[in-house]
Formats: C-alpha cells, sequence, structure tokens
C-alpha cells in the first residue's frame, strides 16, 4: 500500500494564473536542482564533445593594392588615363574569386590530392565514429570534375573584402591547417596578379596582331591616296614649284609683260605720232624724240647756222641780193633734209608701234589661255583637295596607329594591376571553434534549459495517494467517499494575493 505524500504547500491552494513569488522560486529550484544539474550537464558534454571533435579552422589574409592605372593602348595618354572608380574596384573583387584565379591556386597548391578539399572529407559523424573506435563508412566516389570540386572548395574557404575609399583589397582563408592557410591566401593573391598579367599580356599581343595589320592597311591605303592625287595631278596638269602651282606663276609673269607691251606700245605711238607732227608743221624744233638722232642734231645745227647767215644779210643786202637768195637756197635744203630724215625716222617708228602692237596682241593671247587655264585648274584643285583630305585623313590614323603600338610596348613594361603589400602569415592560433564562445554560449543555454526544465516539472500534476476511510482506496470526488486519489493543486480555491516583486 502506498504511502501518502505530503501536498506542495507552493501549489496547494493555487490557480495556474497566480504568480510566484521569489521565496516560492527558491522553493522551486531547490526540489527540481536534480534535474537542473543533470540537464546542464547534458547541455556541457555535448559543448565539450564537440570542442573535441570539430576540427580547428586556421584564418590568415594577404593585402592587396590595386593599381588605379588602366585604359588601352589607344588612349591619348597613358599619364591621362581614368582612375578605378567603385564599379572597378568591385569587379576586381569578384574577379580574385572566380574560378579561372581559383584553379591556378588549385594546380599550384595541389588541392584535388588535398582530402580537405576533395569531396570525401571527414564529416563530424564520421570523425565521432573515428573517436568512438568505430570504422568509418568508405568515402563515397567523387562524382564529376576532382578539379571543380576542389574549387569549389576552395571558393567557400575564401573571403575577399574592400577598405572603403581605399584601393586596399583583403583575401582572406581558412583551412585546417595554419600554413596551408598562408599558402591558399598568398596563392591566390600572386594567381590574382599573374591572372591579370596574363591577360593583359593576350590582349596586349592580340593588339599588337591587330594594329599590325591596321598599319600595313593603312600603309596601302595612303600609298593609293597619294597615287591617285599624282594621277590627278598629271591628268589636270596641276604642276607645282616653290610650293606655288606653275599655272599660277606663268599667269603672274605673263600678265606684268602685257603690262610692259603695252607700255612699250604706247611709247612708241607717241613717238610716231610726235615725228608725224614735225612733218606737217615742218619746224626742226619740234621734232621730239627724233632730235636724239645724231643726223638731225647736225642738221639742226646747219640750218640754225645759215639762218643766223640769212638774218645777217639780211639786214644788209636786199631781198633780190644774189648771197641772200643763195643762203635761201641752203636753207630749203637743209629744211628737205631734215623731212627726209623725219620721214625715215616715222617709217622706223611705225615699224616699231606695228611690232609692239603684234608684240602685246600675243602676250594678250597668252594671258587669255592662262586665265582659261587657272579658271579649269582651279576648278579641278576643288577634287585635288578632297583628294589630298584622304591622304592626311588616312596619315592621321596612321600616325595615331603608331603611336598606339608604342604604347603597347610601354604597357608590356608597366607595373601590374596588384602588389601584394602585406603577405599572410601562419597564425598561431586556430580562429574557429572559439573554445570561449562554445562554453559561455552552453553555459547559457544549460542555464535558461535547466530553467525551463524546472519550472515544466513544477507545473506538471502530480499524483497523491491519501488512504480511504474503510473503503480501501478511491478517486477524489466519490459521492460515497472522501477523496481518496487528490490531484496537487486541486484544493479549494483561496482568494488570490498580491504578488511579490522584490
Amino acid at each position: 500500500m502506498p504511502t501518502s505524500q505530503p501536498p506542495d504547500d507552493s501549489r496547494a491552494g493555487r490557480r495556474p494564473g497566480d504568480l510566484v513569488t521569489l521565496s516560492e522560486l527558491g522553493t522551486i529550484l531547490r526540489r527540481q536542482a536534480p534535474a537542473m544539474i543533470l540537464v546542464s550537464a547534458l547541455i556541457l558534454a555535448a559543448a565539450l564533445v564537440y570542442l573535441s571533435l570539430a576540427q580547428p579552422l586556421y584564418r590568415t589574409a594577404a593585402t592587396l593594392l590595386l593599381d588605379p592605372r588602366g585604359g588601352t593602348s589607344l588612349s591619348a595618354d597613358a599619364g591621362q588615363r581614368p582612375s578605378m572608380d567603385t564599379s572597378v574596384l568591385e569587379s576586381q573583387a569578384k574577379l580574385i574569386a572566380s574560378p579561372a584565379v581559383l584553379g591556378r591556386v588549385v594546380d599550384a597548391e595541389q588541392l584535388v590530392k588535398n582530402p580537405e578539399f576533395g569531396s570525401g572529407r571527414p564529416g563530424l559523424l564520421q570523425r565521432a565514429k573515428e573517436a568512438l573506435g568505430l570504422r568509418p563508412a568508405p568515402a563515397p566516389p567523387v562524382l564529376g570534375d576532382p578539379k571543380q570540386a576542389a574549387t569549389a572548395a576552395l571558393a567557400e574557404r575564401l573571403v575577399v573584402r574592400r577598405s572603403e575609399r581605399t584601393l586596399i583589397l583583403e583575401v582572406e582563408a581558412w583551412s585546417v591547417d595554419p600554413k596551408t592557410a598562408a599558402r591558399l591566401a598568398n596563392g591566390v593573391a600572386k594567381a590574382f596578379i599573374d591572372d591579370q598579367i596574363d591577360t593583359k599580356s593576350k590582349a596586349s599581343n592580340a593588339e599588337s596582331v591587330w594594329i599590325d595589320r591596321r598599319l600595313a592597311e593603312l600603309g596601302d591605303k595612303i600609298h593609293d591616296a597619294e597615287a591617285r592625287v599624282e594621277t590627278f595631278k598629271t591628268q589636270a596638269r596641276i604642276v607645282s614649284a616653290n610650293g606655288r602651282l606653275v599655272s599660277e606663276q606663268k599667269l603672274e609673269t605673263a600678265t606684268a609683260e602685257l603690262a610692259k607691251a603695252q607700255l612699250k606700245t604706247f611709247d612708241a605711238r607717241t613717238r610716231l605720232a610726235e615725228t608725224e607732227r614735225a612733218l606737217k608743221t615742218g619746224d626742226p624744233g619740234a621734232t621730239g624724240d627724233a632730235a636724239k638722232s645724231g643726223v638731225i642734231q647736225q642738221l639742226r645745227l646747219q640750218y640754225a647756222e645759215i639762218r643766223r647767215q640769212q638774218d645777217t644779210l639780211g639786214t644788209t643786202l636786199g631781198a633780190r641780193h644774189p648771197a641772200l637768195q643763195e643762203v635761201g637756197q641752203q636753207l630749203a635744203g637743209i629744211r628737205s633734209l631734215l623731212a627726209a630724215e623725219l620721214r625715215r625716222i616715222a617709217e622706223t617708228q611705225r615699224g616699231e608701234v606695228a611690232i609692239a602692237v603684234a608684240n602685246e596682241a600675243l602676250l594678250k593671247r597668252q594671258v587669255d589661255d592662262q586665265n582659261r587655264d587657272a579658271v579649269q585648274t582651279n576648278q579641278s584643285i576643288v577634287r585635288l583637295r578632297e583628294l589630298e583630305r584622304e591622304v592626311e585623313a588616312a596619315r592621321a590614323i596612321y600616325l595615331r596607329f603608331l603611336k598606339a603600338n608604342g604604347n603597347l610596348a610601354q604597357d608590356s613594361v608597366d607595373t601590374p594591376v596588384a602588389r601584394i603589400i602585406a603577405p599572410a602569415i601562419a597564425p598561431d592560433r586556430p580562429s574557429s571553434p572559439n573554445t570561449r564562445a562554445v562554453l559561455l554560449i552552453a553555459l547559457a543555454c544549460a542555464v535558461a534549459a535547466s530553467l525551463v526544465v524546472a519550472i515544466l516539472r513544477h507545473r506538471q500534476p502530480m499524483a497523491v495517494w491519501r488512504p480511504a476511510a474503510g473503503r480501501g482506496l478511491s478517486f477524489s470526488g466519490s459521492a460515497e467517499a472522501g477523496p481518496a486519489l487528490q490531484r496537487v493543486g486541486a484544493a479549494a480555491p483561496r482568494p488570490s494575493r498580491s504578488p511579490v516583486t522584490s
């Protein structure tokens, strides 16, 4: 026959909505201390098992400084190339974790043979079986490309961070081995630089081949354009000398000679008019240009001397005096000689005038021909200028590509896109699992779990056996006898009291 258990004073007569005082809470904790200790011990033991079975991970980082210079060889100047913006920096950070860069690290470090980066690397359950002495199940075969699996595993163990408003990137890697973690961080940084150098070299080689091909094409284009210019000059009879067109020089010379010929014709006609006027008047002093003749000058001297004699004789002798008449005959003879000489000079001057007029007409025809040639040449020069502009444009493009070819040589000796300013070193202690953090979390979980268990056990109803008077045992609530088995807390309700908060 079971013995009776005294009812719990802390729960007797309480309703479910009543609050628990501090004294009652202390009583509950004391009564549930074994269960709380058991739960806390289990949680702490689980934490210790996790710490003993979890693989330690070592973290380390390599620091990269990006080179802000960039651009292509066709840029105007390497010193004027734009600097990197935020989008370019983010792209560089994404590029570091790309499969192309990580594949280099997988090949260099032979991560395919490393169990940590293979698909058959042991998990926590397998390590637990090994710790218990059980034979673990064989590793499943590797499906797919082992290099891709190792690359994916490396990507999971890699983080790239960029400092704000700087060109510095941190490549952080972690592994179960500190030296492996340092090699991976440095390897990824070096692989990124090598990948950028190789990409830049391939792009430079491809661009160099393309530029050489374009230079050859442009050279042929310039040669053809210059040939078209020379052919057009020959067909249009456009000849240059001393930087000027020969047709322009000829026109200028012919115009000057025509002006001289016109002046010469005017002078010849003027002299002829003076000579003819002298012939009409019969005055030897009005001969003008004819006076330059030696015969005319001598006849004029004789005429003046005879005329002086006539004037002298005229004062002493009569008009019919033989001496005076002889002198008059001499004067008439000199006049006839002067007239004959003037007629000869006039005839000569008429020939000079005819020659001057013919020369002027010839020069005028030449000037007219040169003017027509100049007009035609000017019309042809319009087309010539178009051909020359084509040559100049082809030369400008050719010179630009020559400069681009020189920039390629400069780019080949430029510094790489980044450099390692702080290589990763092997850490002394693992970064995870953090023993202190795990123990603190386990302790907090143990306290919280023990409190929850204590409250739940306190809230759970407990059966109390009580002897029935003269009728054996019966449940409470029987109509014939008093309560034989009564739930704790099922007593008559009592007035609620104010909760004690302190």
